[in-house]
């Protein structure tokens, strides 16, 4: 096994399945990627004129339900929706990651990826117990873990992302990634439709920007 869900997670509303990426070749986001990412932003802003979408909402009620107060800490989901209506662009990362952040502002789901030959298998959704071991992006030291909110934690207990919020820095997507699992993140209020749109539109740009090829462990439906 890959990749699993808790059942309550589900009943939290979450929905969440993967698509394990091999092959891959990292670098800055090509010409083609820069004017699909300006071409989904400018129509993100005709769209939406703020950030307060069902689907966001959804993810925000999620955190509440957890204890977590969304108005201290953004969700992935909002914080990039409000920075293609504010910015007018998204965070320039690498081409996979700015690839799957295009299809995270163009579905409204949530989405993130870790280099698969850094973590042990298998990666699960999961209620934290605060054993976990966790150091955030960016950070040196491990921080503490609170139980009873959500994370995708590794087949060795450490934390991979916490709360769709943090991801962890020893397990993220760099230039040496060659293997990523990638995590489509989804709640009830998002369409069936909507979930398996963002697995096959990943299918398609994942391996048109970063070469390689993906296959579905989890569909998240």
């Amino acid at each position: 096994m890959i990749f699993n869900v808790h059942q309550p997670c589900r009943n939290l509303g979450l929905r969440a399945g993967a698509i394990l990426f091999r092959d891959l070749r990292i670098g800055p986001r090509c010409p083609e990627l820069n004017d699909e990412i300006a071409r989904e932003v400018a129509a993100t802003r005709g769209r939406f004129p703020d950030a307060k979408k069902p689907e966001v909402s959804a993810f925000l009620d999620i955190l509440r339900s957890v204890g977590v107060n969304p108005r201290k800490v953004q969700h992935s989901v909002e914080k990039l929706l409000a920075c293609a209506l504010k910015r007018g662009d998204l965070p320039a990362i690498n081409n996979f990651v700015d690839t799957y952040n295009l299809l995270s502002l163009r579905s409204l789901c949530s989405l993130g990826a870790h280099d698969v030959d850094r973590l042990t298998l298998p990666v699960t959704l999961r209620l934290l117990q605060g054993d976990e071991t966790f150091t955030p992006l960016g950070r040196a030291a491990p921080e503490p873990v609170r139980p009873g909110e959500f994370g995708y934690v590794a087949g060795d207990n450490r934390l991979l992302c916490r709360l769709d919020v943090m991801q962890a820095d020893f397990s993220k997507v760099t230039d040496a990634t060659r293997n990523a699992l990638l995590i489509i993140e989804a709640t009830a209020s998002h369409s069936p439709a909507t979930v398996r749109g963002v697995f096959d539109a990943a299918l398609d740009l994942v391996p048109r920007f970063c070469g390689g090829s993906g296959e579905i462990v989890d569909n998240a439906v």
